[in-house]
């Protein structure tokens, strides 16, 4: 039996429950429930509660610590030791510091793998740290390789060798009745497009509202619904769609939406778009193929991995407003049932809890 324990070093000051932090953290953990076979799971965070509690039948212990670059956790450190794990899964490529003195502390033998959450390499005296802590690490986990990018031309990843393709979350949301969806929300027709995210420049809801402007003049029965949870960007919205009738009537800015109810908007609507020009992986798109959403989305590593280049959806260049611009007419021309199924399938196969389960099982039989 393997043992491995999942080690995420982030201190939640203000949670005192933990069904809280298992909560918020539910679209990381959601694979323990599909371990099984020779891999004997423990998971270990951090919050303002000590002891612990069964996950999915997966034991999960709580620590206190401070959210300190140099902060190290020793009572953590001590309880995993004694635990004599075979591989640690350390979620985060920002605590080089946590990662050599546990080291130090665990047997020879213990393998160290890292899952990137979206961090980008520190400067200066922690980017020396994190090229030590390198030495240590067995293997990244990434989303797309060509998120590994930065860390291996900064140095601080001294071989792409190290680095795998493991999404480092997915969606419990599943496909609902589309016609029943599209009636609770009030959406009629086959042209509407959904965009979720924050009103942030590297979202880029720009590139997506001038590309639908021109959009609607082709098809203007279509509709876009923008869901967003930040406003940054919405002074610069509200001044576009200004004497412009043919916006104000063409896109709804829905604004906030409950978590769990987007899974009714990603059913309901044909079309996921977004113009992001980074992410680490997309959680709204992986949520919307789940729902058997169409992805109209920018050609950016992660995006282009979980869509399978293209084959499960529709790329386009970032801030390309004319190639975005094509790009809804030819997804608009595709057959949307035929598509739907083979996103699906797709998602269930390569992009589901369960799947990365079993590339953790397989990577941690094989290390």
């Amino acid at each position: 039996m393997i043992k491995l324990i999942d080690l995420n070093y982030y201190m939640h000051v203000d949670i005192s429950e933990p069904a809280e932090v298992i909560e918020l953290q539910k679209a990381s953990v959601g694979f323990v429930k599909f371990i099984h076979g020779e891999l004997n799971l423990r998971l270990v965070k951090h919050m303002n509660y000590e002891g612990e509690r069964s996950i999915n039948g997966i034991a999960c212990n709580f620590f206190r610590r401070r959210n300190s670059f140099f902060a190290v956790p020793f009572k953590t450190h001590y309880f995993i030791k004694k635990q004599s794990p075979d591989i640690i899964l350390i979620q985060g490529l920002i605590f080089p510091v946590q990662i050599i003195t546990l080291k130090i502390l665990a047997a020879r033998k213990v393998k160290f793998i890292v899952q990137h959450h979206g961090e980008h390499p520190y400067n200066g005296i922690k980017k020396a740290f994190q090229k030590i802590a390198d030495r240590f690490v067995h293997k990244y986990l990434f989303t797309s390789i060509g998120n590994a990018n930065e860390w291996i031309e900064c140095g601080i990843i001294s071989s792409k060798e190290k680095c795998c393709e493991v999404l480092e979350a997915s969606t419990s949301f599943n496909q609902k009745d589309r016609e029943k969806c599209k009636l609770q929300l009030g959406m009629i027709g086959n042209q509407n497009f959904l965009w979720v995210g924050r009103l942030h420049i590297g979202k880029d809801p720009l590139t997506v509202i001038s590309a639908f402007e021109k959009y609607v003049i082709i098809h203007p029965e279509a509709k876009l619904y923008m869901i967003y949870q930040t406003i940054e960007l919405l002074p610069w919205i509200k001044e576009k769609f200004a004497g412009n009738e043919k916006l104000k009537n063409s896109i709804v800015m829905q604004g906030k939406v409950f978590h769990d109810d987007l899974e009714t908007w990603y059913n309901a609507a044909d079309f996921y778009i977004s113009a992001s020009l980074k992410e680490s992986t997309g959680y709204a798109l992986l949520e919307a193929m789940a729902c058997g959403c169409i992805p109209v989305v920018s050609n950016i590593p992660a995006f282009n991995k979980i869509t399978g280049n293209g084959s499960y959806g529709f790329l386009f260049e970032t801030r390309n407003t004319n190639e975005l611009l094509s790009t809804m007419i030819r997804a608009q021309l595709t057959n949307a049932d035929q598509m739907r199924s083979k996103i699906l399938q797709h998602f269930n196969q390569h992009l589901s809890f369960e799947s990365i389960a079993h590339q953790i099982q397989e990577l941690a039989t094989t290390l």
